[in-house]
């Protein structure tokens, strides 16, 4: 059995509309360890992804049943702030989307916006953040530029430098590596390895290289549904359901 962690889905249903795109999905995401949703093109890994951090709450007919709970609190409740949701759950999107500012102030934003105003503390804050994203020895001799001018794989790291500096607690990738080169996706992929041991990681990917590297725990989707979530030494070596073998194995894609 795994073990309960600080995330509990409990029969989440997602509809667009009259269509269902998720389907009971029930589960737990354990804390301090990198979790892995995998599934074929369609099947609602990233909105799966989106329940997290209630980002559904801005598509147009996205409708969500269930519950998903956060520290034993229902995030979907009334009474629930979305935005405290959000600075706990940080996002790293497939594509980074860096700020029109510089690189400093891409990482300066977040904390500013909650508040601090100590100049001394935001520096202390940028390079922390920068280094926990192995960034900070390639750009500290240039934070006055603007972000736009790093390299693609050089922004995906400030949008986490930016992500972590508002101390969340639980990171949330859409297969971030998705369009990076492959040295850029190591680096990437390491800072993540790192990262688990101090925050709760739930990683989409449709690489199941990458699921083998990175994962923990895996959780398998296929159609909406949830067919198999478990350790990732036995999801992916010693599946218990055909589909997941089927996919693994590339019988279906």
């Amino acid at each position: 059995m795994v073990d309960h962690g600080r995330i509990s889905l409990k029969g989440v249903n997602v509809f667009y509309g009259k269509n269902q795109v998720l389907k009971d999905i029930s589960l737990n995401i354990p804390a301090h360890s990198i979790t892995v949703i995998i599934g074929p093109s369609g099947c609602g890994k990233t909105t799966l992804l989106k329940c997290f951090n209630r980002l559904l709450d801005e598509v147009e007919e996205a409708r969500v049943e269930g519950e998903i709970l956060f520290d034993g609190q229902n995030i979907y409740a009334p009474e629930v702030d979305v935005t405290q949701v959000r600075k706990r759950m940080g996002l790293l999107s497939q594509k980074p989307q860096v700020l029109p500012m510089s690189i400093y102030e891409n990482v300066a934003f977040g904390p500013r916006i909650h508040g601090l105003q100590n100049k001394k503390k935001i520096d202390h804050v940028v390079e922390k953040y920068l280094r926990l994203a192995g960034l900070w020895d390639e750009v500290k001799a240039r934070l006055s530029e603007p972000a736009s001018r790093l390299s693609i794989g050089q922004q995906q790291r400030l949008c986490l430098a930016r992500g972590l500096a508002v101390e969340p607690e639980i990171l949330l990738c859409d297969e971030p590596t998705s369009a990076l080169d492959p040295q850029s996706s190591r680096n990437v992929e390491a800072q993540l390895l790192r990262l688990k041991e101090n925050y709760t990681i739930v990683l989409v990917t449709h690489i199941l290289r990458q699921a083998r590297r990175l994962a923990d725990y895996v959780a398998f989707l296929y159609l909406g549904e949830l067919i198999e979530f478990g350790p990732a030494s036995e999801v992916l070596t010693s599946p218990q359901d055909p589909r997941t073998r089927a996919y693994i194995t590339g019988e279906i894609s």
